[in-house]
């Protein structure tokens, strides 16, 4: 009985009890960092992965429709035929729709090639797959829409938008050449 009333007893449980009520908070504030920083670096790789895979996939796309300009060029008429096998790839595209990282693309480059994807798929379905329309027309919105992401350099913005995101990844530890799904 004693010991309680000991001055030196209450002063030693009170640093007791203070030294750990600051442990817990300062262990708590840097595990919430750390997790953070492991959510951001979550969201930045899962980032990287969407617009890479749709530069990839507007580059073929963009290639493959140069391809069908260079070919109607060298007709005075195009036809149907010329214009065989025309399709827009854009199951990326697609697919990114339902990733929570594509709304953190840059929203200018995401518009843009949202536009492209809208103007020459509508035109592709309404002059060439309806049969019912010109395929000159078709060529016509292939062409304007092509010309409009040659002006906007709009792939050379999301290759740089791409290695931006990719370095500040990478300086953070992670490696970008194997997807996987734990860090």
């Amino acid at each position: 009985m004693s010991e309680l009333r000991s001055p030196a007893y209450w002063i030693g449980h009170l640093l007791t009890v203070a030294a750990t009520i600051i442990g817990v908070y300062y262990a708590a504030v840097v595990g919430f960092d750390v997790a953070l920083k492991l959510e951001l670096v979550k969201a930045d790789r899962g980032t990287y992965y969407v617009a890479e895979s749709m530069y990839q996939e507007l580059d073929f796309n963009a290639n493959n429709m140069n391809e069908y300009i260079d070919k109607t060029a060298q007709h005075k008429f195009v036809f149907k035929e010329h214009l065989a096998g025309i399709k827009l790839n854009d199951y990326v595209f697609q697919a990114s729709k339902y990733s929570e990282s594509t709304f953190e693309i840059e929203p200018k480059l995401l518009s843009e090639i949202s536009v492209y994807y809208f103007s020459v798929g509508n035109a592709i379905k309404y002059y060439y797959d309806s049969g019912m329309q010109s395929p000159s027309n078709l060529m016509v919105v292939i062409k304007r829409e092509s010309n409009k992401l040659a002006e906007q350099k709009t792939l050379e913005r999301l290759a740089a938008y791409n290695k931006a995101l990719a370095d500040n990844v990478q300086s953070r530890g992670v490696d970008l050449s194997r997807p996987s799904f734990d860090l």
